[in-house]
């Protein structure tokens, strides 16, 4: 029965929302609000009706069962609520009225169903025990605690919705089996199936609004359901970690303020004002994207409250079980906060007018906060210049290799240009607030840069990759991009050809820079990994004389057929790594320094200077990262 309501509560709201949304009502007021409510009261209602109508063993002291006449009359309440507070707003009386409406309905709650209070005990043990001449304002207190918080929701419209149907599906799933009255969840699995219908119906039609008349009175219903059934069965504080989930994203962001004084910083008013979803709206991020990446936080709090009670009700086999529980779910709240803040920042994007520095420091090595085309345009100005510039793409390995080789870290710290090459860059700087927000990767910078050769004459040339390699690649460049000048190519194997001739690695290194100097090109490519090509490349840039030389890795295993690049799906989503151990599996051995740098990111986040507390200055903290 539940699921039929839960069914049709959601199949009902989402009609009535799609019509409702078209009516405009004198005085300002939503139309979607009305039927939300009506929707959730009426299909609950109706759950209880059908339910005491087929338990013929249901008490009647009159002509309806008592616990469908209680189911109607905590309805009316909670629709009385809806429809006072509205006039309240429609006359413009300020909010504590709305306040005292629904002290009042909960006091007229506890003596319609006087099981409507709180209760201290575990579903498994002893009868409750209550507390006292404290339970009438204390369960007063909490009903209007839980509607507050709830009407608070629709600072973020798009999500009021979808966390009500969260969280009434929380305390359903937690009362359903326990709860003494139906009314509670049944209730509760309309109101589930109403809000994420909603929630639905909002990323589809921007603007949708239930108001906040609508999410008090059904704040209401949650905090009557959730006295009626969890807290007679579960410790409070479960049930509030569930409220406290619903409720802390749409507070001030303390956590920056916190992390600010870890840090020995601070932070001005208006920033430690701000809520999350402002500064994400503010930054770019639509208003759908927050909505989803808020739903899925809420999604994450409700299930942890859900598993923490069931725990607590079964109880543990011992201490040691017990710190294992306690320890892992910790672990899973922290790994959630992590994921949700990361996200938030990676979804924030640059804003018109926003100064951006040339550089930024980030975990020890300089990085240029640059678009594709911005790292375009400059490595076009370089080429204008003529004189000898060293560019290179800095992904997670890159950074971490720096870490521990100080040559290779002070060739990126004196590069022209060093783009960020690699979704765990992007991340590891936006959890630190960088502005670096787009990854400039060795693939596309060769993409871009002979897209641009080809319309104004550029030389290029390539050097290293396997043998057939590179000339493939550069045939299928020149086929791709007709004028492309693509003048020499050479295999990455010339120390070993130089070494058969007698030739040290450094003679070989400087007679293949100087037959590439006599080639006056303008490009030079260089596919040999890291740290290998960008020490090549330092070493020989003046040899070489070249404007612009960039080490771009295994790109012209993808430019030559050897490997196909990821789609452009997994790339959005950061994940082209992945796809690259799924083609290649050996590279299986490499992706250690994927949770290395991770833990190295949340470090540095948490505690460390945003240059990540380890240099190129033989290892001393480089000034912060304006």
């Amino acid at each position: 029965m539940f699921f039929i309501l839960f069914v049709a509560a959601a199949f009902l709201t989402a009609l009535g929302l799609r019509f409702s949304a078209r009516i405009s009502i004198p005085g300002g007021a939503r139309a979607e609000g009305p039927g939300f409510v009506l929707t959730t009261l009426i299909v609950g209602i109706a759950g209880v009706g059908f339910w005491t109508l087929s338990h013929p063993e249901s008490v009647a002291s009159g002509p309806l069962p008592d616990e469908l006449l209680i189911g109607i009359k905590l309805g009316l309440l909670a629709l009385g609520i809806y429809v006072l507070s509205a006039l309240r707003g429609a006359a413009g009386l300020p909010a504590y009225v709305a306040d005292v409406l629904v002290v009042g309905a909960a006091f007229l709650a506890i003596q319609v169903a006087p099981d409507v209070s709180l209760s201290l005990a575990r579903s498994t043990g002893p009868a409750p025990v209550t507390p006292g001449d404290w339970s009438v304002p204390l369960t007063i207190a909490w009903i209007w605690m839980v509607s507050r918080l709830c009407a608070g929701l629709t600072r973020l419209t798009a999500i009021t919705g979808g966390y009500l149907g969260l969280f009434a599906g929380l305390i359903f799933l937690l009362i359903v089996g326990h709860s003494s009255n139906i009314f509670a969840p049944a209730l509760t699995a309309s109101l589930a199936g109403a809000g994420l219908a909603a929630f639905a119906m909002s990323l589809l039609m921007p603007g949708l609004n239930v108001g906040w008349s609508a999410t008090l009175s059904m704040g209401f219903v949650l905090g009557v359901c959730s006295a009626l059934g969890v807290l007679q069965n579960t410790w409070p504080s479960i049930a509030a970690l569930g409220i406290l989930g619903l409720g802390l994203p749409l507070l001030n962001v303390t956590l920056v303020q916190v992390r600010a004084r870890l840090r020995g910083s601070d932070v001005e008013w208006s920033q430690s004002r701000q809520h999350l979803h402002e500064t994400l709206l503010a930054r770019g991020v639509p208003p759908q994207k927050v909505a989803v990446l808020y739903f899925a936080l809420g999604l994450w709090g409700c299930g942890l409250a859900y598993f923490v009670t069931h725990w607590f009700n079964s109880g543990t086999p011992n201490a040691f079980v017990a710190i294992l529980y306690t320890l892992f779910l910790i672990g899973v709240a922290g790994g959630g906060a992590v994921t949700f803040f990361s996200l938030a920042r990676i979804l924030m994007r640059r804003v018109p007018g926003e100064a951006v520095p040339d550089s930024v420091e980030a975990f020890g090595v300089k990085i240029s906060p640059v678009s594709m085309q911005e790292a375009l345009d400059k490595i076009e100005g370089f080429i204008a210049e003529g004189t000898p510039h060293h560019v290179l793409t800095s992904d997670a390995n890159a950074i971490l290799t720096s870490r521990d080789d100080p040559e290779y870290a002070a060739i990126m710290r004196r590069a022209a240009l060093t783009t960020p090459d690699g979704f765990g860059v992007i991340w590891g700087a936006r959890l630190l607030n960088l502005p670096i927000y787009e990854r400039v990767t060795g693939v596309d910078m060769v993409t871009g840069i002979c897209e641009r050769a080809a319309q104004k004459g550029y030389r290029i040339f390539i050097l290293g990759s396997e043998e057939g390699v590179a000339a493939t690649a550069a045939r299928n460049l020149m086929a791709r991009y007709p004028g492309l000048q693509i003048v020499g190519t050479q295999h990455g194997f010339w120390r070993r050809d130089g070494k058969a001739e007698g030739l040290s690695a450094s003679e070989a290194d400087d007679r293949i820079a100087g037959q590439i100097a006599k080639q006056r090109i303008d490009v030079l490519f260089v596919a040999m990994g890291i740290p290998m090509q960008e020490k090549f490349i330092a070493a020989q840039l003046e040899r070489l004389n070249v404007p612009v030389a960039l080490g771009v890795g295994g790109s012209f295993d993808v430019y030559s057929g050897k490997f196909n690049r990821a789609p452009v799906g997994v790339q959005r989503l950061g994940l082209e790594w992945l796809y690259r151990v799924w083609i290649d599996p050996s590279r299986w051995k490499r992706m250690g320094y994927v949770p290395k740098f991770m833990i190295v990111a949340i470090k540095t986040w948490l505690f460390g200077p945003k240059n990540g507390g380890k240099s190129a200055n033989g290892g001393k903290a480089a000034p912060k990262a304006s």
